[in-house]
This record gives C-alpha cells, sequence and structure tokens, in this order.
C-alpha cells in the first residue's frame, strides 16, 4: 500500500508585533502625543490614549516604539533638537558663552512647557538630544575643567534652567488662574511674627517682582561664576 502524501502545510509567521497602519508615522505619533499632553498633561499619555487619538489600534504603535520609554525619548529630543548651540563663539568670554546657552536651552524649553515634566525625569538618551550635552560640557572643559567636572557642572546649569523655567510657567498659570498679581510680602502681611520672622516682615510690601527672565539671569549668572570659581580653581591649586 502506497503511503499517503503529506499535505504541505504553509509555516505560520510568528507572533509579533504587527506592522503600523498605513500612514501611521513617527512624526504622526510623536505630534499626537504632544496634543494629549498639551490638552491632558504628561502624566496623562499612555498608549491606549494615543492609539485612540490617532484613531488606531494601540498595538499598532510599538512598530515604531516599544514603549512609552522609547516614545518619552523622543519627545525629549524634540526640544533638544531645539537647541541651537551651532553658532556658540569660542572667542567669547566663558561666561557669556554658558549664559547665551543657558537662554537658548530655556527659550526651547519655554517652546514646550507641557513637556518639562517629562525633561525633568529623564536625561537625553538620543544622537540629537545629546549634542547640545556635548557642546555644554566641551565649553565648560576649555574653561580648564576636567571632563567629570565639566560633566557635573553641565548636569548642575541644566538642572537650574529646568527649575527656573518650570517655576516660570507654573507662577504664571497661577497668576492667570488667580485673575491678579499680588506681591509676596502684600500676601503675607498682618500674619508673620517679627519675634519668629524678623527678616520677612521687613520685606517691603512695595518691592517690585523682578521677573522670570531678570531673576533667571541673576540666578544663572551667579551659578556659573561659582561653579568655574569652584572647579577650575580646584584644578588650578592641584
Amino acid at each position: 500500500m502506497t503511503p499517503r502524501k503529506k499535505t504541505a502545510q504553509t509555516a505560520k509567521p510568528p507572533k509579533s508585533v504587527k506592522p503600523a497602519k498605513p500612514g501611521l508615522t513617527r512624526d504622526s505619533i510623536i505630534a499626537a502625543a504632544m496634543a494629549i499632553i498639551d490638552r491632558d498633561g504628561y502624566e496623562e499619555l499612555s498608549m491606549r490614549k494615543l492609539g485612540k487619538e490617532l484613531g488606531v489600534n494601540p498595538m499598532s504603535i510599538y512598530y515604531h516604539f516599544p514603549n512609552k520609554v522609547a516614545l518619552t525619548d523622543a519627545l525629549i529630543e524634540v526640544v533638544m533638537s531645539s537647541i541651537d548651540l551651532s553658532l556658540d563663539d569660542p572667542g567669547r568670554a566663558t561666561e557669556e558663552r554658558l549664559l547665551n546657552a543657558a537662554y537658548i536651552y530655556r527659550n526651547a524649553l519655554l517652546a514646550y512647557p507641557t513637556l518639562i515634566p517629562a525633561m525633568a525625569g529623564r536625561a537625553p538618551r538620543t544622537i540629537p538630544g545629546l549634542r547640545p550635552v556635548e557642546v555644554l560640557i566641551s565649553i565648560f572643559v576649555e574653561s580648564g575643567m576636567t571632563v567629570d567636572d565639566a560633566f557635573t557642572s553641565m548636569s548642575v546649569l541644566a538642572s537650574f534652567v529646568r527649575g527656573a523655567v518650570a517655576r516660570e510657567v507654573y507662577t504664571e498659570l497661577e497668576l492667570q488662574n488667580a485673575g491678579q498679581q499680588e506681591s509676596f510680602a502684600t500676601a503675607l502681611a498682618g500674619i508673620l511674627s517679627p519675634v519668629e520672622f524678623p527678616n520677612l516682615v521687613k520685606v517691603d510690601a512695595r518691592c517690585e517682582y523682578l521677573g522670570s527672565e531678570a531673576m533667571f539671569d541673576r540666578g544663572a549668572r551667579a551659578l556659573i561664576r561659582g561653579l568655574l570659581e569652584t572647579y577650575v580653581s580646584e584644578k588650578e591649586e592641584d
């Protein structure tokens, strides 16, 4: 008896992420993510909500971004890529170069205020996002710092900029919601004991708020000067 021939069967492809829906691109996903963040806040961003925003199955998004962390890196890259330090002039004083870089970073963050929570919680991890970081470290190194001290100084300055911008954004939002601007001294007038708060009670109620940019400038200059004096002096002493 002739043995029966086995019918050829098509091998089943391994389970994997389905190809993205036609028309679905990295840029369209990032734009939709930005829309959610601008409307609801970064904390509310999820692949499920993103899929709903785009009108696709959330699984199709994983074809471009394996997880929310990868998507966050792409969002951070958007901000960092807008920081153009290519015109940095090595002929200028180090303090001026660093102050200029701090202002450029500040302006980039102000252009994407809803991404500040993402920027605060994760450092850049993509090539485009790391380019301005490399430039900033280089400026510190050229001032006479070691690479380690330059990296530390870069991190300190970047943290200051993010914190200052966050305060600026949320302070302005609070003032808008309050509908009026009340000075710090006026708000505290009559509730402070001169015994417990001898200095605060002396703050003149007429003392005007310097403004976000003036406060940023004052803080950035003091911080940069302090970093240069501390780390460059330490190296010279060694």
